[in-house]
């Protein structure tokens, strides 16, 4: 990662709070309606938003991602308008926060992060629909996914069980299963809350129905001889979410690798003591939010600086990329894969060059 940038990026961390105050001050002047609006919380909302995006943006800076930033605004004023929020609002009050960094933050630190902030705010004034956030559906499992889905919303784990099984009775392989059918049922879900269609009660029913399910699947896992090579399996330490990353070690482990699956939010020092006495072919590093991006940066720096797994392969994936695609390199990764079987394939490539 550049030192720069990430110096950048802790100061912006370092007066986040502060900004958030004053962008609210400086959103009230300009819209002084906002109470009438919002109600008499209008205040603490607008302020735990901005800090929310401002936290986000010393990531985006860090990375030196605009993108990551600009689909993170987009991504929000969605969600702004699907719960009656106005766009145009969303559009003032990053204004006015890029207002108050150009007057607090140090110049050199503000020329690096205006720009981010300027395209987000052309990118929301100039349609951002066109990034077509809405999660597709695979074509050739539709009704599958939809059955299922259908059986989480209605509370109904069996069913949703029941559904997945007879997938498999008719020739679905595994990895179609996670990659056609769990893995979009969870971006569906996922969207469905961001937009306040379901409560996060909901969401997380759909998740441990879907590691259920996972479990499940286990005895139906295809037999393969040991191809003799080991991966370690896990996320970032701050990050919470495993389901991909778990999808991604079972294919793994029907591949014939020996996976140590650590789940999420692994703590850096014990995954480098980890490393260093296992010594794995392949590290599989998940990231499911932007806002742990700069310490899965820091995480592969100090990997690099520990000269017994200096050399080691770094294989990383996680939402971000799809929408950053060349975000891997900035973080100092040896490949980064966006589905479960792109990831075993390039796994093995890495191991064998």
């Amino acid at each position: 990662m550049n030192t720069d940038a990430q110096n950048a990026s802790r100061v912006i961390d370092s007066v986040a709070k502060a900004v958030a105050n004053w962008t609210a001050d400086e959103h009230a002047k300009a819209n002084p309606e906002l109470p009438n609006r919002y109600g008499s919380g209008w205040r603490a909302e607008w302020t735990g938003h901005t800090l929310s995006q401002i936290h986000m943006l010393a990531q985006a800076v860090a990375v030196r991602s605009a993108d990551l930033f600009v689909h993170h605004v987009c991504w929000t004023c969605d969600s702004f308008e699907a719960r009656g929020i106005q766009g145009a609002d969303l559009i003032q009050n990053t204004q006015c926060m890029r207002e108050v960094l150009a007057k607090e933050l140090p110049p050199p630190v503000a020329q690096a992060v205006l720009p981010f902030v300027e395209t987000s705010i052309t990118e929301l004034q100039s349609g951002y629909r066109k990034r077509n956030m809405d999660p597709s559906l695979d074509e050739r499992h539709r009704k599958r996914t939809l059955q299922y889905l259908e059986a989480i919303l209605e509370g109904d784990r069996t069913a949703a069980e029941s559904s997945i099984l007879a997938t498999l009775d008719e020739g679905t392989t595994i990895a179609e299963v996670y990659e056609g059918i769990l893995a979009p049922t969870q971006a569906r879900l996922g969207w469905m809350w961001h937009r306040g269609e379901i409560s996060v009660a909901d969401e997380h029913f759909g998740s441990a129905t879907t590691q259920s399910v996972m479990s499940l699947l286990r005895s139906r896992f295809p037999k393969k001889e040991p191809n003799g090579r080991i991966v370690v399996a896990t996320s970032t330490s701050g990050d919470l979410h495993d389901i991909g990353l778990r999808m991604v070690t079972d294919l793994f482990e029907i591949d014939g690798w020996t996976v140590i699956y650590l789940g999420a939010n692994t703590p850096t020092m014990d995954l480098i003591e980890l490393l260093d006495r296992r010594r794995p072919d392949l590290l599989a590093l998940a990231v499911s939010t932007g806002l742990t991006l700069r310490d899965a940066g820091e995480l592969l720096e100090r990997i690099r600086d520990t000269s017994s797994i200096s050399e080691m392969k770094v294989l990383i994936g996680g939402p971000p990329f799809r929408f950053a695609p060349d975000l891997w390199r900035e973080l100092g990764a040896d490949g980064c894969a966006t589905s479960c079987t792109e990831a075993v394939k390039l796994g093995n490539q890495l191991v064998a060059s």
